[in-house]
């Protein structure tokens, strides 16, 4: 609990241990923070609400990876972690839909993952255009998601160099998805997962799972 009360603490790094317990709510403290790595640890409950932006102060965390732990529940709606470039949530036991407004609140992500968790509903059409349209590697799969991959590729700044989508119950895909490969020279995607059943990429097809 002492660590909570560094408050000036900028950068904390305990990935790899055998860390056990909850995220207290008085990470509120670290407004300091710009680098939070606790993956590969038995933590568990959620992530707590107290961890938002306040309503006239953005946190300045730019990188948190909690992937490969025990943690659940939703993420929080209206964090505004809008300086967060990095967030890997994967290999955990969060559930339900995913929230659209990381779409319109994470403007400088670059790279999110939420795999292997028990996320379902559809893929918000936002999720393409995270980060201002830049972001680079989105992995979503091994979830419960549903429904069509949303093709609103032309809102991007064609960055996305890796999509992974595969294990999931996804029953469409848009060929604007397959033109996104560095193969078909309109955007910078080399590597794209998806299951065999509705794989249209000639390319990617061929490896698909």
């Amino acid at each position: 609990q002492e660590l909570y009360d560094l408050t000036q603490m900028q950068q904390l790094f305990l990935y790899q241990n055998q860390l056990t317990g909850t995220l207290s709510s008085k990470m509120e403290q670290w407004w300091n923070m710009t680098r939070l790595h606790l993956s590969h640890n038995r933590l568990s409950g959620s992530i707590p609400d107290e961890f938002k932006s306040g309503a006239d102060r953005i946190r300045p965390i730019e990188y948190l990876n909690l992937y490969d732990n025990h943690l659940s529940g939703t993420i929080p709606h209206s964090l505004r972690l809008r300086r967060l470039q990095h967030l890997d949530l994967g290999r955990n036991h969060f559930y339900g839909p995913l929230t659209e407004d990381l779409g319109g609140t994470f403007v400088r992500l670059r790279r999110l993952h939420l795999d292997h968790n028990q996320f379902f509903g559809t893929i918000p059409e936002s999720y393409i255009t995270i980060g201002n349209g830049r972001l680079e590697i989105l992995s979503l799969d091994h979830n419960g998601l549903s429904g069509g991959v949303p093709n609103n590729f032309e809102k991007t700044m064609n960055k996305m160099i890796q999509l992974n989508l595969h294990n999931n119950t996804l029953i469409t895909l848009n060929k604007e998805t397959c033109s996104q490969s560095i193969f078909e020279r309109k955007g910078q995607m080399i590597e794209f997962t998806v299951d065999c059943s509705i794989c249209i990429c000639n390319l990617f097809c061929e490896k698909c799972i």
